[in-house]
């Protein structure tokens, strides 16, 4: 099964969602590696490590575009609440699936679309209203970034999954 590379057209100039979004690369690529093992167990957590790491990933990109003033953020959050649900779907399909890896497989491909048609054709319209205020949001950024996503090196802990195999 193929890899995500992080290529420099998916960078959108805003190093803390650039770097976010290459995590989130990192998860599918996880993934993959998960589903290639064919151990059900670790392919149930990659996926929950995933969901939630783009779920807080949604929340801070949701509030740095109100504090960009973005006129289209209303638009921008209803296809993340739309990803979102497709994921849990999936995961449910998963853990009550007959089979689970051709489910997860499909996930996987799903999640790599979605990322980057999504960075490319909707994160990439954004750009401008956030490069305008980002230089003087620093302060926000870290904090906003501690409360999000918590001590980094305890992330695990942070989040109570709802699909438990």
């Amino acid at each position: 099964m193929e890899r995500i590379e992080w290529t420099a057209d998916l960078n959108l100039g805003i190093d803390v969602i650039d770097s976010q979004h290459r995590n989130i690369v990192d998860y599918i690529n996880q993934l993959t590696e998960a589903i290639e093992t064919q151990q059900d167990h670790e392919v149930l957590s990659v996926l929950e490590q995933l969901a939630s790491y783009t779920i807080d990933h949604f929340v801070f990109e949701e509030e740095l575009l109100e504090k960009a003033g973005y006129m289209e953020q209303e638009d921008h959050s209803e296809l993340h609440r739309k990803f979102e649900s497709k994921v849990y779907a999936m995961m449910t399909d998963f853990v009550s699936g007959s089979d689970p890896f051709s489910i997860a497989r499909r996930t996987r491909n799903f999640l790599q679309m979605w990322l980057i048609s999504h960075i490319r054709k909707e994160d990439a319209k954004y750009v401008p209203s956030v490069k305008k205020v980002i230089g003087r949001q620093q302060g926000w950024i870290e904090s906003a970034l501690k409360r999000i996503f918590g001590n980094a090196d305890n992330n695990e802990d942070v989040y109570e999954s709802p699909y438990q195999a």
